[in-house]
């Protein structure tokens, strides 16, 4: 009786062969690759529901603040409606759909215009500039990977 661990060695005189192996027979081995996201595309996609969930908090509560005062203003419903166009797309992107690409783009091009469009009577040019270079800008390279080749071929649906 052995106790032992060991796995049983057995030369090439021990393997028996299947009946089928010993045709002369081609077999053709198809592999199906299945993949994930892209690392880029989670991380954006994360980082987009990040960054859009703060939007949206940040404008109900300027906007719940300016109302208080009587000054209210609809503008900042239409940047909670372009951030959850933005995080639906980003979501739909991970589930390979192309068409979230297109709501993301859309979303993100309303935010952006409406948000230059807003700073243009802000009260000095240099605030204005530079607000919306730190807001414009993220939004923009965003927009830009998400187009990339890798991500689009990413996306079948």
């Amino acid at each position: 009786m052995n106790n032992s661990l060991e796995p049983k060695k057995e030369t090439v005189a021990d393997v028996k062969f299947l009946p089928h192996e010993d045709s002369n027979e081609k077999k053709e081995v198809v592999y199906i690759e299945r993949r994930g996201a892209p690392t880029m595309l989670t991380i954006l996609v994360v980082f987009t529901i990040i960054g859009s969930l703060f939007s949206m908090g940040k404008s109900l509560f300027y906007d719940t603040v300016l109302s208080y005062f009587g000054a209210g203003d609809f503008m900042y419903y239409i940047y909670v409606a372009t951030c959850v166009g933005t995080m639906i797309g980003a979501i739909m992107m991970l589930s390979k759909k192309k068409n979230g690409l297109y709501i993301y783009s859309v979303s993100q091009v309303l935010f952006i215009m409406l948000f230059i469009l807003s700073r243009i009577p802000s009260e000095t040019e240099y605030y204005s500039t530079s607000w919306t270079i730190l807001v414009v800008l993220p939004a923009a390279i965003f927009l830009f990977l998400y187009w990339s080749k890798d991500i689009r071929e990413y996306l079948t649906k």
